[in-house]
C-alpha cells in the first residue's frame, strides 16, 4: 500500500460521538481512548447477556494443533456468567480446548450490526451432562422448533463451559448509521 494511501485510512473516522455532555480533556480537545471510541457506548453485562438470548449465532476460535487459528459458528447461551455451547464429542472445536482452554467468542446483533461483543476466555468444564436437553433448548430459539433434525445418532453431545475473562462491546444505534457513512 503507498504510504499516501495509508495515511488517509489510518485518519478516516469511521462515527461520530453522540453525547450529551461534553468529552473529557483540554477545550474540547478529544484525547486518543476517546477517538478511539467515538460513537460507540460500553455494553452493560445485561446488553450482552440480551445478545446470547436473541438468535445471534456466535463465532468461536479455537487454537489448533498447528497454532493456526479455527473459527466456527454456533449457538451459544449466557446462563450465570458462564458461556455455553453444544457441540458434538468428536468436533474440532472440542478437539482443540481439550489441548487448549484458550477461546475467543464474537457476537453480533442480527438487526443492528454495529451491537457487538468479543470475548476472550478459558473453558472450564466439558461436560455431556445436561447437553441433550440444552441442545433442544437451543433448537428452540435458533430455529423455532424443539428438536435438532441434523442430530446424527453416533455423535455423543457436550456443553463447553466457558469462563469470560475480557469483555470489548460496543453498540451505535442503527439510527445514526448515515452519521459515519465516509464514501
Amino acid at each position: 500500500m503507498q504510504k499516501g494511501n495509508s495515511d488517509r485510512i489510518r485518519k478516516m473516522r469511521t462515527s461520530v460521538e453522540i453525547v450529551d455532555v461534553p468529552p473529557a480533556g483540554n477545550e474540547g480537545e478529544i484525547s486518543k481512548a476517546d477517538e478511539l471510541s467515538a460513537g460507540s457506548t460500553q455494553l452493560t453485562i445485561d446488553e450482552i447477556r440480551r445478545l446470547f438470548q436473541s438468535r445471534n449465532l456466535v463465532y468461536i476460535g479455537t487454537v489448533s494443533k498447528d497454532g493456526s487459528p479455527h473459527v466456527t459458528p454456533v449457538w451459544a447461551e449466557m446462563i450465570d456468567d458462564l458461556i455455553l455451547i453444544n457441540t458434538f464429542e468428536s468436533s474440532a472445536k472440542n478437539k482443540h480446548v481439550t489441548k487448549d482452554k484458550r477461546i475467543a467468542l464474537s457476537v453480533v446483533e442480527q438487526s443492528n450490526p454495529y451491537c457487538m461483543v468479543s470475548i476472550k476466555g478459558t473453558v472450564i468444564d466439558r461436560t455431556s451432562e445436561g447437553a441433550d436437553e440444552q441442545l433442544k433448548r437451543l433448537a428452540q430459539r435458533y430455529l423455532g422448533i424443539g428438536k435438532y433434525y441434523y442430530r446424527k445418532p453416533h455423535h455423543k453431545r457436550i456443553i463447553i463451559k466457558i469462563k469470560p475473562e475480557k469483555i470489548m462491546g460496543l453498540s451505535i444505534h442503527p439510527a445514526f448509521y448515515f452519521l459515519g457513512y465516509t464514501p
